[in-house]
C-alpha cells in the first residue's frame, strides 16, 4: 500500500516561518522569558483591556504574564519579528537589551471566529512598546497588533 499526501507549500511555509520566529525570539535566541509571580493590579489589567478595546479587540481575560529580555542587538534573524512589530506601529530597536513585561490576553472576537487567539502586550514602565496577535494553534499565525477592522475574516 502506498500513501501520498498533498502539501500546501504556502501554508507549510507560513507555519515554518511562525515557528522559526517563535523559536528565535523566545526559545533559542537572545530573548529570555521568565514567569512573573506577582498578581497584576486591577487598574493595570483595565488599562490593558481599554487599550485593546481601542483597537476593537475584546478579551476573555489575562492568560499569562512574564518578563522578556529583549536582545542587546536585533540580528537579521529578528527581521520578521521586527516587521510584525512595525505593522502594529511599534519599533523595538530603542528597547534593545531592556526587560519588558509581556501581558498575554485571550482574544474573544477574532473576525474569523477562531478560538485560541492571543494578544501580547510588551510593556515597559507602564507604556505599551510592542505587541502582536497570535494563534495558539499548531498551524497558527502571528500578526502585528493592528486594529480589528484591518484584519480580514
Amino acid at each position: 500500500m502506498i500513501l501520498t499526501a498533498k502539501v500546501n507549500w504556502k501554508s507549510l511555509s507560513a507555519v515554518l516561518s511562525l515557528a522559526a520566529a517563535f523559536v528565535l525570539c523566545f526559545v533559542g535566541g537572545q530573548m529570555e522569558t521568565r514567569a512573573v509571580s506577582a498578581s497584576v493590579p486591577d487598574d493595570v489589567m483595565q488599562a490593558h483591556r481599554n487599550y485593546l478595546a481601542s483597537l476593537g479587540w475584546e478579551t476573555d481575560g489575562l492568560a499569562s504574564t512574564d518578563q522578556v529580555i529583549l536582545p542587546e542587538e536585533f540580528t537579521p534573524e529578528y527581521e520578521d519579528y521586527l516587521s510584525i512589530q512595525a505593522d502594529g506601529g511599534f519599533d523595538l530597536l530603542p528597547y534593545a537589551g531592556r526587560t519588558v513585561t509581556r501581558y498575554t490576553y485571550a482574544v474573544a472576537n477574532y473576525p474569523s471566529g477562531e478560538e485560541g487567539v492571543l494578544a501580547d502586550l510588551l510593556v515597559l514602565d507602564g507604556t505599551v512598546v510592542g505587541g502582536e496577535l497570535r494563534s495558539a494553534a499548531l498551524d497558527g499565525f502571528m500578526i502585528g497588533l493592528v486594529p480589528r477592522e484591518q484584519v480580514s475574516s
